[in-house]
């Protein structure tokens, strides 16, 4: 078990270590040169919302909200077009806007710890995304429009409200490791699950998946580790 949870945590390193360049860490610093910012870190600033002038960051490909008390988030956020990296983590959003669909270039998306109880239609725009954590909210479903996200290898899905693994994740046939931990009211699974043969991690722990269909899961998918 020791070495399963490695695998997980050594995927997740892996994807969120890609930074390069300059991060500032203070917003007003940013400003005085908008242009010349690609990475902003404003993590656990008590911040209760984004001023409108975050938008004159256009080159910004790296954005860390996480730790803050946002309840919602200015629609010029949704024009920085050339964001690469977005941290929402905990925060106190109860739903994201379909604005999002104007972050074309969006590879990773942070948005665990929060309170939402669905993701926006429009998420199946981002098809650059490779990385969701949407871990700790009230999920129970995903958009269809996810199918569109053919690049994406690496979902958390833990301690949400989901009662089957979301049949539209099936469809992606690059994805590597999906957790859907702690997801206590997680009975089943779709028949397609076994179209996931480039899955290496299930994480399914402390869900009510046990006995027989753990084994069927692992005629599935032989090449996957299966984390009870």
């Amino acid at each position: 078990m020791r070495f399963t949870a490695f695998m997980f945590c050594f995927l997740i390193f892996c994807a969120c270590n890609a930074n390069t360049g300059k991060e500032f860490t203070s917003l007003a610093e940013a400003l005085r040169a908008p242009g010349l910012v690609t990475s902003l870190n404003l993590r656990n600033k008590e911040l209760t919302e984004l001023p409108e002038e975050i938008g004159t960051l256009v080159n910004l490909e790296r954005l860390n909200l996480s730790g803050n008390k946002l309840k919602t988030l200015p629609a010029v956020l949704f024009k920085l077009s050339k964001l690469k990296y977005l941290n929402l983590n905990a925060n106190k959003l109860t739903s994201l806007s379909a604005e999002i669909v104007g972050l074309k270039n969006l590879e990773e998306l942070e948005v665990g710890f929060n309170s939402l109880k669905e993701l926006p239609a429009e998420m199946g725009s981002l098809t650059k995304l490779t990385r969701i954590n949407a871990a700790r909210n009230y999920l129970n479903t995903l958009p269809a429009s996810m199918i569109k996200l053919t690049s994406l290898t690496i979902i958390d899905l833990s301690y949400n409200q989901f009662i089957t693994i979301p049949d539209v994740l099936t469809n992606l046939k690059k994805l590597k490791a999906l957790d859907m931990s702690i997801n206590k009211l997680l009975t089943q699974y779709p028949k397609t699950l076994k179209n996931l043969q480039s899955l290496r991690i299930l994480n399914i722990m402390r869900t009510n998946i046990t006995g027989v269909k753990i084994e069927e899961l692992k005629k599935w998918l032989p090449d996957c580790t299966i984390m009870i």
